[in-house]
C-alpha cells in the first residue's frame, strides 16, 4: 500500500510557545519539515486548514491548551469543528487533554487526545496515519472507536536528551527545561498527574549544547523550565549539590564566554523552600543575574500545608526567606487564596504569614484556586476570597509587596466550575467512560 501523505499543521498560539517548540523541535528530529506547518492566529489556522487539507491526503491539526485558556478557545474550536473535513484530525495535547481526555473528544469534538508528552507520540500518530494503521498502535493517546473511547495505554517516559527543548536550527528559541515530573503530588496541580512523579533531568551535556548555540546565536538572557530547579540531578526530595553545581558551573561558564546573562531559579521556573540553603544561594551568587528566587509556600496554615501534601511546613518559609535575604537575593513567594476546605483560622494563618513575608522584604505572589481537571481538587468548587480577606491583600499591594493575577483568576475559576456543570469539562465522569481496548 503506498503512504499516504500527511501533513501537520500546529497552533503556533504565543501562550504556549514552550511546548510548540518541543514539538517543531522533536517533529523536525523525526524527519518532518517540508510537511510541518504553523500558524500563529485562530485565522491564520483557519486559512491554512482549508488550504493544506486540499494537498495532502491527510491533514492533523495539533493544539496544546491549559484548561485556563478553555474559555478563549471555545469559538476557535467551534470553527475549527464546523468547518472539518473527513481528511482532518483534529488533536489535542497539553495539560487538559492529559486532565480531561473524555471531555476533549466527547464535548470539545477533538478526534484525539495525548495524555502526557508527545514529543514522541505525535510522530508516531503521523507515521501510522502515513502507513494506514490503527491508531490502536499508537500509545498514551486516547481517541473514539465506535461508540466506546479507547486509551492506548502509557507510553514509555521521554528521554529528554534525545530532543531539545526548541529548534535552535530554525532560531526558534525559549528557556532550556532542564527537569520534568514531581514527586510531591499536591493535590492542587496538574504537573506530577500528566508528567509523573519521577524526576528526569536533561543531562548538563545537552543542558550545554542547547545553552551554547542559544547564546552563540545573539540571544542574551537564558531561562530555564522545572518543577524545582535546586532538585536539578536529584530525585527532588533530596537535593543533589554535586549535580546542581556542575549544572550552574558549566552554564555560568557558558555565559561569560559569549557575554550572555543567566537566570536560574526564577521565573518561568521555581524553587522549593526546603532547598534554598546556604549552600544553594552560595552556589548561585555571583553567577546569575537574578536577584530574586520564587518559591511556593501556597498556605500559611500547617493544617493546609498537610491536606495539600507540600510535604514542608511554615518554619520552611520563614528560613527560606531568611536565607536568601543574608545572601543578598530577595524571596517571591508564591500563595493560593480560596482553597478547598480553609476555614476562617485558615486564612488568616496564610494573610498572618504573608504579612510577615512582606515585613522581611520578600513579596507575596497571590494566587487564586483553580480547579484543574486531572489534579486530585479538580472536582473541588471554585477558589473564592472573603471580601475581609481581600481588604487585607490589598493592603499589601498599596506596600508594594503583593502582586498576580489572583482576582481575574478567581473570576477564571468560576468559569472553569461553570465549564464543569454543563459537561463542557467531564473530569472524573470522564474518565469512567474510557476503555483499555477497541
Amino acid at each position: 500500500m503506498a503512504s499516504r501523505r500527511v501533513a501537520v499543521l500546529l497552533y503556533d498560539d504565543p501562550q504556549n510557545k514552550y511546548s510548540i517548540n518541543a514539538l517543531v523541535a522533536a517533529l523536525q528530529r523525526h524527519g518532518y519539515r517540508g510537511n510541518l506547518h504553523l500558524a500563529a492566529t485562530g485565522s491564520g489556522l483557519l486559512d491554512a486548514a482549508a488550504r493544506l487539507r486540499e494537498k495532502y491526503d491527510v491533514l492533523v491539526i495539533g493544539m496544546s491548551m491549559m484548561t485556563t485558556q478553555l474559555p478563549s478557545r471555545l469559538g476557535l474550536i467551534e470553527e475549527l469543528r464546523k468547518a472539518k473535513a473527513v481528511n482532518t484530525l483534529l488533536v489535542l495535547g497539553g495539560p487538559h487533554a492529559s486532565g480531561d481526555p473524555a471531555g476533549t473528544i466527547l464535548s470539545l469534538g477533538f478526534d484525539v487526545a495525548f495524555l502526557g508528552e508527545a514529543e514522541e507520540t505525535l510522530p508516531r500518530l503521523v507515521e501510522a496515519l502515513e502507513d494506514g494503521d490503527d491508531l490502536s498502535s499508537v500509545r498514551g493517546i486516547v481517541y473514539q472507536c465506535g461508540d466506546r473511547l479507547v486509551f492506548t495505554g502509557k507510553d514509555r517516559p521521554v528521554d529528554l536528551d534525545r530532543y531539545p527543548p526548541f529548534p535552535y536550527w530554525e532560531r526558534r528559541f525559549g528557556p532550556i527545561e532542564i527537569t520534568r515530573g514531581c514527586p510531591w503530588g499536591c493535590r492542587y496541580c496538574q504537573v506530577p498527574y500528566m508528567h509523573g512523579a519521577l524526576l528526569r533531568h536533561r543531562s548538563v551535556e545537552a543542558v550545554a549544547e542547547v545553552a551554547e548555540a542559544f547564546y552563540r546565536a545573539g540571544m542574551r538572557d537564558l531561562r530555564f523550565i522545572s518543577p524545582d530547579s535546586f532538585a536539578y540531578g536529584g530525585d527532588g526530595r533530596r537535593l543533589n549539590f554535586d549535580a546542581l553545581a556542575e549544572l550552574v558551573e558549566t552554564l555560568n561558564r557558558l555565559a561569560q564566554k559569549y557575554g550572555g546573562r543567566l537566570f536560574f531559579g526564577t521565573f518561568p521556573s521555581e524553587v522549593r523552600p526546603e532547598f534554598v540553603t546556604d549552600d544553594t544561594m552560595r552556589l548561585i551568587k555571583g553567577r546569575v543575574a537574578n536577584t530574586s528566587i520564587i518559591f511556593g509556600a501556597q498556605s500559611g496554615s500547617e493544617r493546609m500545608l498537610k491536606l495539600l501534601g507540600r510535604g514542608h511546613g511554615v518554619e520552611a518559609v520563614l528560613e527560606a526567606v531568611e536565607t536568601a535575604k543574608r545572601h543578598g537575593f530577595r524571596s517571591d513567594v508564591d500563595f493560593i487564596f480560596g482553597l478547598p476546605g480553609e476555614t476562617r483560622e485558615d486564612i488568616e494563618a496564610s494573610l498572618a504569614l504573608a504579612e510577615k513575608l512582606v515585613a522581611m522584604g520578600a513579596r507575596i505572589h497571590a494566587h487564586t484556586f483553580l480547579p484543574l481537571p486531572g489534579s486530585p481538587l479538580a472536582d473541588a468548587p471554585p477558589g473564592k476570597i472573603p471580601g475581609w480577606a481581600k481588604k487585607r491583600l490589598y493592603r499589601l499591594i498599596g506596600l508594594g509587596g503583593l502582586y498576580g493575577q489572583w482576582e481575574q483568576q478567581e473570576k477564571l475559576a468560576q468559569t472553569i466550575a461553570e465549564l464543569r456543570g454543563k459537561g463542557i469539562i467531564l473530569g472524573r465522569r470522564g474518565w469512567r467512560l474510557i476503555r483499555a481496548g477497541c
